[in-house]
C-alpha cells in the first residue's frame, strides 16, 4: 500500500505540474472566478496585522496543496493600484503624455516587476541552500512563484507609504527643505526596512526552513541609514522615480 503524502511538497510531487501556471491560466477565464474579497482583506491585513496575514494566507494554500497563488486577484489589484498612482503621479510632475507612460514604466516595470524578479530570484537561490534546511526536509523546495508573491505582499507597504502616502503629504514636503528631508527619509527607510519584515514574515510560514533571520538584516542596515542621512542626505531626491523623467 502506497504511503499517503506527508506534506505539501509530498502533495504537489503527485499531481503532474501543468505547463501554463494555474495563476496565469485564470487570468483569462471569467472575472467571476476571481476572488477580489479576499484579496482586499488580505491588503488590509499586510497593512494591519502582517504576521496574521502570512500566516493564514500559509495555511489557506496548504489546503489548496501549494504554496503559491492560483488566484490572480491580489496581482490585479496590485497593477490596478500602480496605474492609479502613475495618473496622479503624473498629473503632479509630468505635462504630457509621453512623461505618463514614463511615471508608469518606473512604477510598474521597474519598481515592482524588475525588482520584484530580482528579490524573489535571488531569494529563490538563496533559500533552496541545503543549510537553511532542517534535515528532515532536504527535499523540499521553495518555489520561485512563491517568492515572487512574498515580494507582491511586502510591495504593498511600498505603495502606501511611496506612492501613496507621499503624495498625499507633497504640501508639507514643498514647505521646507528639513521637513522635506525629514518626512522623505522617514517615508523611504520605513518602506524599505517595512519591506524586508513583511519578507521575513513571508518565509518564516514555511516550516522545512531555518535560519532566515538574515532577511532582517536590510531593516536594521535602514534603521542606520536613516539615522545618519538626517545629516543632509535627501534620500526622496535621490531615489523618487519621478526624477528620471
Amino acid at each position: 500500500m502506497s504511503s499517503l503524502p506527508r506534506s505539501i511538497q509530498d502533495l504537489e510531487n503527485s499531481h503532474p505540474t501543468p505547463r501554463v501556471p494555474m495563476v496565469i491560466r485564470r487570468l483569462f477565464k471569467s472575472p467571476r472566478n476571481l476572488d477580489f474579497e479576499s484579496a482586499m482583506w488580505d491588503m488590509v491585513n499586510l497593512i494591519v496585522k502582517p504576521r496574521k496575514a502570512f500566516r493564514a494566507s500559509y495555511y489557506r494554500r496548504q489546503i489548496k496543496h501549494r504554496l503559491s497563488r492560483d488566484d490572480p486577484s491580489f496581482f490585479i489589484l496590485q497593477i490596478f493600484l500602480l496605474s492609479l498612482s502613475s495618473t496622479f503621479w503624473s498629473l503632479e510632475y509630468g505635462h504630457s503624455f509621453t512623461e505618463f507612460l514614463k511615471i508608469m514604466i518606473n512604477m510598474i516595470f521597474i519598481d515592482f516587476f524588475l525588482f520584484g524578479f530580482v528579490m524573489a530570484t535571488l531569494f529563490w537561490i538563496i533559500l533552496n541552500r541545503p543549510n537553511l534546511k532542517f534535515r528532515s526536509s532536504q527535499d523540499s523546495k521553495v518555489e520561485w512563484a512563491y517568492c515572487f508573491d512574498v515580494h507582491c505582499d511586502a510591495f504593498l507597504i511600498i505603495w502606501v507609504l511611496l506612492y501613496f502616502l507621499q503624495f498625499l503629504l507633497l504640501p508639507l514636503i514643498n514647505l521646507h527643505r528639513w521637513i522635506s528631508l525629514f518626512i522623505g527619509n522617514t517615508l523611504y527607510c520605513v518602506a524599505i526596512g517595512y519591506y524586508f519584515v513583511l519578507t521575513f514574515y513571508g518565509y518564516s510560514q514555511m516550516t522545512f526552513l531555518k535560519n532566515v533571520n538574515f532577511i532582517l538584516l536590510p531593516s536594521l542596515l535602514s534603521a542606520i541609514v536613516y539615522v545618519v542621512s538626517l545629516f543632509g542626505i535627501d534620500l526622496s531626491n535621490s531615489l523618487n522615480f519621478y526624477k528620471y523623467i
